[in-house]
């Protein structure tokens, strides 16, 4: 008999019997695995491919890389991805979000809690409306009409056949733009008409004046003048740009290359020649660079240096209670260490792109991969796209929880408070309830033993003894 035929009539004999001796698990890899235990239930089909999980009130339904349902009932959460990161739908405590990038865009969303206030925004390409959490109302057909309020950090935006025309309020200031970006002119709190490229000028009195000529040949920036460390920007492009304060002093010439700075109360000192050379001096302040060779800067709570970049660099920073260290290699691979200062607790990252990727929290939760597609942590790529490409998998949960897995189901270790489940696909499965309960069965329970106190059971060809 052909070798697949026979596999194929285990498999089906398998399933034709009585329920195998172990009731929590059930695998024929790589079709479909279920596993159950207490407080958990998950089901996988065509490995990766399909997922269903439930844990405690936890529910997750994912068909990947197409969509992941995710819902929490005791915290109201329903989450729902899809084509990620192009679309997701998300709902927490009353709190709405759906996007589908660039289609559409729903947010209802809490922004004083304790006013009850709401902000409402949609959007469906070329027609927006929504509610500022005041109860305004406002909306509009892009570039045609419409009328904004409280969006992009402005208080209005009215605009007309875009970039024909446009009205926006900052607080006291309105700015009407015409033919954007060539007309502008600024009334109210600060005053201001600019002719782009020609010439342009804008004011607050007593606060800032800004403006240009023949832009970029001439650009001045006069600002923080209702303070008493007022600062003068002049450029010269692309020959020459000054800055001067009452402790600050910098020139530039041909801009940025060529930079000096020298600053007192405190001392500070600093030439480069960008960006290849720099050399800094100032009170616990160092800095050289000869680049791309190599670099250092020491500050008193921070440390940063290269050495071939982008071979590889390295950041220290200390916080309050934190001290966050990081090495790059070839800028994608890291090896991250955060401290905190007052339990010497640590966290670590760590990655070798596209080989592995691992990660450790201080609570004694762990993951490590082998296989990521891209060198950075998104919680929606690992649900959506990264298992896809994932060859082994570790993981472990803060009360000792573990779940190694190779090639998606071939072979799969569980260990959790009620024992360990080890599985080698459909061929062979041992269960360990405690220390009197072991189980071992073949071809999917066709051929089983399991040893408890209360004696021996054997079973062949799915029948039990």
């Amino acid at each position: 008999m052909p070798w697949p035929r026979f596999v194929g009539l285990i498999i089906l004999a398998s399933l034709l019997v009585s329920s195998p001796v172990q009731a929590s698990s059930y695998s024929l890899w790589p079709f479909f695995s279920y596993y159950e235990r207490e407080g958990l239930k998950e089901l996988e089909i065509l490995g990766p491919l399909f997922i269903w999980r439930e844990r405690g009130e936890e529910r997750e339904l994912g068909i990947r890389p197409f969509i992941y349902t995710t819902t929490h009932a005791s915290r109201d959460l329903e989450r729902t991805e899809f084509l990620y990161p192009l679309g997701r739908h998300y709902r927490e405590e009353g709190d709405r979000k759906l996007y589908v990038v660039p289609f559409t865009l729903h947010k209802d969303e809490v922004t004083y809690p304790s006013e009850g206030r709401r902000e409402k925004a949609y959007s469906l390409l070329p027609v927006f409306w929504g509610e500022t959490d005041t109860g305004e109302k406002y909306g509009g057909v892009f570039p045609l009409s419409g009328h904004l309020k409280g969006r992009f950090a402005r208080d209005e935006i009215t605009f007309f056949l875009w970039p024909a025309y446009s009205r926006v309020r900052k607080r006291e200031e309105v700015t009407r733009t015409y033919f954007w970006p060539f007309v502008r002119v600024t009334k109210g709190s600060a005053e201001g008409l600019s002719v782009w490229p020609l010439r342009g000028h804008k004011e607050k009195e007593g606060v800032y004046s800004r403006g240009f000529f023949l832009w970029p040949l001439y650009v001045y920036v006069d600002e923080d003048l209702d303070t008493d460390t007022p600062v003068r920007k002049r450029y010269y492009m692309p020959f020459y740009a000054s800055i001067r304060s009452p402790k600050t002093k910098v020139n530039m010439y041909v801009p940025p290359f060529f930079f000096h700075q020298k600053s007192h109360a405190p001392t500070f000192e600093k030439w480069e020649i960008w960006p290849f050379v720099t050399k800094a001096d100032g009170p616990g302040i160092i800095e050289r660079k000869v680049f791309p060779v190599f670099r250092l800067r020491r500050e008193p709570d921070s440390e940063h240096r290269f050495f071939l970049w982008p071979l590889y660099t390295y950041g220290f920073n200390r916080y309050v209670n934190e001290e966050h260290e990081l090495h790059r290699f070839l800028l994608v691979n890291k090896y991250r260490v955060v401290k905190e200062t007052d339990t010497g607790r640590e966290i670590i990252d760590s990655n070798l792109w596209p080989l592995f990727d691992s990660h450790k929290e201080s609570d004694g939760r762990a993951r490590f991969h082998i296989f990521n597609l891209f060198p950075l942590f998104d919680e929606g790529l690992e649900r959506n796209i990264y298992p896809l490409f994932w060859i082994y998998r570790y993981n472990r949960s803060p009360d000792g929880e573990m779940l190694s897995d190779f090639l998606w189901g071939l072979y799969r270790r569980r260990v959790s408070p009620q024992g360990s489940l080890t599985q080698l696909a459909f061929l062979l499965t041992v269960e360990k309830r405690d220390e009197d309960d072991l189980s071992v069965s073949f071809l999917a329970g066709l051929f089983g033993y399991r040893k408890t106190r209360d004696g021996t059971r054997l079973r062949l060809l799915g029948i039990d003894f």
